[in-house]
């Protein structure tokens, strides 16, 4: 019954089928441009939760840290002399701008360093 009905409708006018679907396809798409999703995470979070307001306090009380990320894309080889020693050079020109606390980069995760000698 299904094969019926996809022969006689959709292989019989193929050029309205298609039509159709642009169409569909274009009204999906304008209304698309209508939504709008909250992705905070404030919209996450049950509003009587003791841990947020836990939080909040905290941040009122010592304020929150301020954080940048930066994203770094190697010429050569993440783990070669050049792209750790400029990794090393940028880490240590953002260490001294005025303002800057702390610096945590690649090279802080334990997993990259060297094994301690044999011994």
């Amino acid at each position: 019954m299904l094969k019926k009905c996809y022969d006689r409708i959709i292989l019989e006018y193929p050029k309205w089928m298609l039509l159709l679907f642009l169409g569909v396809v274009s009204f999906l798409a304008y209304e698309a441009t209508k939504l709008e999703i909250d992705a905070s995470a404030e919209s996450l979070i049950l509003e009587d939760d003791q841990d947020l307001k836990l939080s909040r306090l905290i941040n009122v009380r010592y304020g929150s840290p301020e954080f940048l990320v930066i994203a770094y894309s190697p010429e050569e080889d993440l783990l070669s002399d050049k792209t750790l020693g400029d990794l090393k050079g940028l880490s240590d020109a953002l260490k001294r701008l005025e303002g800057v606390e702390s610096v945590v980069s690649v090279l802080d995760v334990p997993l990259l360093e060297s094994p301690p000698p044999a011994g």
